[in-house]
């Protein structure tokens, strides 16, 4: 693949070579997981392996995808096994998960898998809000609330609910006597 800037969810085909353990080998599907404004600057990027093989199904890590995403099979994205590889060393494209709720159940996968996944809603940080959500913190006023890049043109998913939105920065309002 030349001359091609890679999207966050295109399946492509890439060779891991030889390797010892569990460690996947071998020429195979991959799932690009890195965001694509990274992929826009970089020459580098993040894929997790497929596999047909469904071994553990139950695993956070371990998530699902069907035909319908350009595979030949249903198979297994496995989100422990995650690489940086050049893109110009991706091989043929084979589709695209173009469905948000699947991208976000990658991004939630990805989370738990190296120990991002937080199950109490932080009070405080940053978080990526849809218009619905970012106006229920809006309307308790508990907090402090700003946009952290008001020139952000592309919508990430939104941490409470999935849907389209933006990167805001929260701090809980101090109460005054």
């Amino acid at each position: 693949m030349k001359d091609r800037k890679v999207n966050r969810g295109e399946i492509y085909c890439y060779d891991f070579g030889e390797n010892s353990g569990s460690v996947q080998t071998g020429r195979r599907p991959v799932l690009v997981v890195q965001a694509d404004n990274f992929n826009e600057h970089s020459p580098t990027t993040v894929i997790a392996a497929i596999s047909s093989a469904h071994k553990c199904k139950y695993l956070p890590s371990h998530i699902f995808l069907g035909e319908e995403y350009g595979l030949t099979q249903p198979s297994v994205v496995l989100l422990e096994q995650i690489r940086t590889v050049n893109q110009n060393e991706l091989g043929a494209y084979i589709g695209i998960v173009d469905d948000g709720d699947m991208l976000n159940t990658i991004s939630n996968g990805l989370k738990k898998t190296l120990g991002m996944w937080r199950y109490q809603t932080a009070r405080t940080g940053t978080r990526c809000l849809c218009g619905r959500c970012l106006q229920e913190y809006m309307d308790t006023r508990a907090y402090i609330i700003s946009r952290l890049d008001p020139f952000q043109k592309q919508k990430d998913s939104c941490d409470r609910c999935g849907k389209p939105g933006f990167d805001y920065a929260l701090k809980e309002r101090t109460k005054r006597f």
